[in-house]
């Protein structure tokens, strides 16, 4: 008797749990010693669910190796249950996986165990197989597509089957927050703190905290929760069909959320000042932020610090390349950061700061919608010339207009998130949740990070010198990284 090898492919994730395995073995053991062959059981390759529609042969692992043992241990047979376990289109199964055995094995046989004749994908017969099956898996597709559309456009928001977020459990497809909530909540807040996908890892691991799998917490958790847009209370589904079609539906408020908008825009925000002043986890509070009043330039930090006896002594400075000025940080941060942290006190306090800083953010609300309308108007303009310039076939002008509009395109679309983080900070101030959330910390023990972060918010420049009192220069506008800085372009 001559031994053969044996493929059995799980179609989807439903059958994990079912017989299909079971019944594709049973038969191919059967059709094999109907055959005089013996398939053993170390022989026979299974595939973990996988589409035989939408991926290829060559991207079924298990199939691969198949082929490799194959001609490794030169056994020129191979059964599997049906045409449709090898694949739904052919032409994959036969340059992938059928002509590389053919060129190494000569003598290669396929079988299916609904034949005692070999499998030839060139027939005519196995052609039409191939496709009847590719035209079911297509129906199918169709099918399950129109089915989710149909639960999607519903009247009343319906979560489809998924897995169920950290935080919320669901109960008839509504998303209800659970006991882990608060820990969602949490995360969020560290964050509009400046603290790292790393650091609140560590903060969670250190607490105690189950991580959504029962295990610890691994930053890339916590930065793939902060990015879920689930958290801010809005259903987001992208329906996709192959490779490149896509339907997205969103429903806003469709549950309770554990983000809320704001939160969001410091999280941006936050993003935006490492970005522009360097990282927040650092011992030197005004690193980017204090200049040399001898010189006006700014200063670079310097670090010193040495080991003797295995104890570490830290000297940190504040260093003017141009004049060699330098200061520690110890005596800058001593004297200065109480001073900055009253005036952020005295700011929160204030009923005429905050009467100003709404009034500060309605008049950039009304520039930010007139540069969005300006930017609109203007690439409806170049819109016509466009038409204008293909009717006398100025290919060299059609291309400069095509890149105008998508200038301005670009420019509406800018200054439109703008404009809706502004919303969401009005309606911070408007409501003292803005400016108490810094006045409340200010009572409690406060990180390098943290007291880093508020510096960042609120101060503009430091001056130092040898001769004179240091002076701090604070921002007259907090929110000015909203306003517009448009670059004036003319069609």
């Amino acid at each position: 008797m001559k031994i053969a090898f044996a493929y059995i492919r799980r179609s989807s994730y439903k059958q994990l749990d079912n017989n299909s395995v079971e019944i594709q073995k049973q038969r191919i053991q059967e059709f094999a010693k109907r055959n005089q062959l013996v398939v053993p059981e170390e022989f026979i390759f299974i595939e973990e669910a996988t589409s035989a529609y939408s991926k290829s042969a060559k991207q079924r692992k298990q199939l691969m190796l198949l082929k490799e043992k194959m001609i490794e241990l030169n056994i020129s047979i191979v059964i599997f249950h049906d045409v449709s376990r090898m694949d739904r289109t052919g032409y994959s199964f036969a340059i992938d996986f059928y002509q590389p055995l053919l060129d190494s094995l000569p003598n290669l046989r396929v079988y299916t165990t609904h034949s005692n004749e070999p499998v030839n994908p060139d027939s005519l017969d196995m052609k039409l197989s191939f496709l009847l099956f590719q035209h079911e898996s297509e129906i199918k597709s169709e099918r399950a597509l129109s089915n989710l559309k149909a639960e999607l456009q519903q009247e009343n928001s319906v979560r489809p089957g998924s897995t169920v977020p950290y935080g919320y459990k669901q109960v008839n497809k509504k998303l209800i927050p659970n006991q882990n909530a608060e820990i969602v909540s949490f995360i969020s807040f560290l964050y509009t703190w400046g603290h790292s996908f790393k650091s609140i890892a560590f903060l969670l691991n250190e607490a105690g905290i189950p991580s959504p799998t029962g295990k610890l917490w691994p930053p890339s958790t916590v930065e793939k929760i902060l990015g879920n847009s689930v958290y801010t209370g809005n259903l987001t589904w992208h329906v996709r069909k192959g490779k490149s079609e896509q339907e997205m539906f969103t429903f806003k408020e469709s549950h309770e959320p554990l983000m809320n908008q704001f939160e969001l825009q410091l999280h941006s925000y936050n993003k935006q000042l490492q970005k522009e002043f360097g990282r927040l986890n650092t011992h030197f509070l005004f690193l980017n932020k204090i200049r040399c009043r001898h010189c006006q330039q700014p200063m670079i930090n310097q670090n010193g610090s040495t080991k003797h006896n295995g104890v570490t002594y830290h000297y940190h400075y504040y260093v003017c390349e141009n004049c060699s000025y330098k200061v520690a940080i110890k005596e800058v941060h001593k004297h200065l950061v109480p001073l900055v942290f009253k005036h952020i006190q005295r700011l929160a306090l204030s009923k005429e700061n905050k009467k100003m800083t709404l009034a500060t953010l309605s008049k950039i609300e009304v520039s930010l919608k007139g540069v969005i309308e300006e930017a609109k108007d203007m690439a409806h303009v170049l819109s016509k010339k466009l038409e204008q310039a293909q009717t006398l076939k100025e290919r060299e002008l059609e291309l400069h207009i095509v890149d105008m509009i998508v200038h301005n395109e670009t420019l509406a679309s800018t200054y439109q998130q703008k404009l809706t983080a502004l919303e969401s900070y009005y309606l911070a101030v408007e409501s003292d949740h803005f400016f108490t959330r810094f006045d409340n910390v200010l009572e409690h023990y406060l990180q390098p990070l943290e007291q880093r972060l508020m510096i960042l918010y609120f101060v503009d420049f430091i001056l130092v010198s040898t001769n004179q009192k240091p002076v701090v220069q604070y921002k007259d506008n907090i929110f000015d990284f909203l306003e517009n800085s448009k670059e004036k372009s003319n069609p």
